[in-house]
């Protein structure tokens, strides 16, 4: 593989070169333009003029682009209308060819267990390890992957180091493009750094390692830099005094249960949130932690199966799960791969305070200025008009996350929010749910892996087991 002489508005490379066998992991920050070097290793990239890319024929690409269109042909094939029961999805087995062939790399991901299961009965970790399986067991002779240790537990991130090191000893050739520098893989050999559109550091790990640090020490990568605005003047609207909650109890689950097709994700579980009760939840990929949240919101037919109470409404019993949602503001990787509507940025921001995926009624000017206001808190009100869906994907979840903050909700549920987002901007994110936390203008019920996020303003912590 060889990048040379490249020029674009955001990125600039000189010479960058990757041999079979070596694990390269490219570090950079959001907005770096280390997105726009993973697109330009794709195969149907367009040319640029006076560049040299010389890429392998056999390449297996992971993306979140990718990701999204896996999703959507399962939506396109779902026959849960049709069932008695949801749909699981295509079997996870079906997505890697011979996999009779490859049972030690399939061991070595930790999905042997779970290749019968639908798709949509896996985790998001599970559909990513599935994914990066299946590039690999397509023959691919180098593997190109984004973000490669998101939606995965510390125990999963560990077995994927092993197990793309296992490949990169057979012979493959890798590049891991990551966001923080805690996330680099044990097991890659080489490092390059992306800053400010140019490739300052490149070189084995051993001669990179000491100069990230230094970059470090100089605050590049530190948690302090961010993309997000400074703290003050944190909220764009002043707290509404009718938006208080005057429930007792947000949510009540009692003896909770949940699955799919028959199989059990979780039983025997009790869940109280009050008011201020910020609640995290954290557990092992395939707990049901995701599956949680979406029996709370609704998402799931399971709500109606269970001693559950929304805001003091017991579900079940004819109420308008419209109507709860405008009590809510969600993000999640469900919901992200949801919003499919075509529509600007602006536009999914002021959605928020509708509670609809696009915009269909024609907002007020104080709407608006409310939602350029977030924007510019987010650091994106230069791309207000542009189409969401040409956002990078970190810049897609703030957009969702600002979407999700502009109602000040009575409950503000994220799962895993932080996807994409490096280390700078995942701070900025929790920092402001700090804020969010300390004038009680919400409570926050969070899904996370990630101990870098466990936060002293959660005052409950859930960790479901396997």
């Amino acid at each position: 593989m060889k990048i040379k002489n490249v020029k674009t508005p955001d990125l600039q490379i000189t010479l960058f070169e990757a041999a079979p066998g070596q694990f390269w992991c490219i570090l950079g920050q959001n907005r770096s333009g280390i997105d726009t070097f993973f697109n330009l290793l794709a195969p149907d990239h367009p040319q640029i003029r006076g560049a040299e890319i010389c890429l392998p024929k056999e390449m297996g690409i992971f993306s979140f682009a990718g990701q999204q269109e896996v999703f959507e042909q399962e939506l396109k094939n779902d026959d849960t209308d049709f069932m008695d029961q949801l749909d699981p999805g295509t079997p996870a087995r079906a997505f890697i060819h011979n996999s009779n062939e490859y049972t030690d790399i399939i061991r070595a991901f930790g999905m042997e267990q779970v290749l019968d299961h639908g798709y949509r009965q896996l985790s998001t970790g599970q559909t990513r390890k599935l994914l990066m399986l299946a590039r690999i067991c397509s023959g691919a002779q180098w593997l190109l992957i984004q973000s490669p240790f998101d939606g995965l537990d510390k125990a999963g991130c560990g077995q994927l180091d092993l197990a793309l090191d296992h490949c990169r000893g057979c012979g493959m050739g890798i590049l891991a493009f990551v966001y923080d520098p805690g996330d680099i893989p044990s097991s890659a050999t080489h490092i390059a750094v992306i800053e400010n559109g140019q490739m300052p550091l490149h070189g084995s790990r051993q001669e990179i390692l000491p100069q990230l640090f230094k970059l470090q020490e100089q605050a590049s990568f530190s948690a302090d830099v961010t993309d997000l605005k400074p703290a003050e003047n944190a909220f764009p609207q002043d707290a509404d005094p009718e938006k208080v909650p005057i429930y007792r109890e947000l949510v009540r689950l009692e003896d909770g249960h949940a699955g799919y097709s028959g199989r059990s994700v979780f039983s025997h579980l009790n869940l109280c949130i009050t008011p201020g009760e910020h609640t995290l939840v954290s557990g092992p990929n395939g707990c049901g932690k995701s599956t949680l949240l979406q029996v709370i919101t609704g998402d799931h037919p399971a709500c109606y199966q269970n001693k559950l109470w929304i805001f003091g409404t017991r579900r079940g019993t004819g109420e308008s799960i419209w109507e709860l949602k405008k009590k809510m503001g969600i993000v999640s990787t469900d919901f992200h791969r949801n919003y499919r509507v075509a529509g600007s940025v602006l536009d999914c921001v002021l959605s928020g305070l509708y509670d609809t995926i696009g915009l269909y009624l024609r907002p007020g000017p104080e709407d608006e200025k409310q939602a350029m206001a977030w924007l510019e808190r987010i650091s994106l009100a230069d791309k207000a008009q542009s189409a969401f869906r040409n956002l990078s994907y970190a810049d897609q979840r703030l957009a969702l996350i600002a979407r999700a903050l502009i109602k000040l909700p009575d409950l503000l549920v994220l799962d895993e929010p932080t996807h994409g987002l490096d280390r700078a901007n995942r701070n900025a994110i929790l920092d402001f749910l700090g804020q969010v936390a300390a004038e009680k203008l919400s409570t926050i019920l969070y899904v996370s892996h990630r101990e870098d996020e466990f936060r002293d303003f959660f005052v409950s912590h859930i960790h479901m087991g396997s």
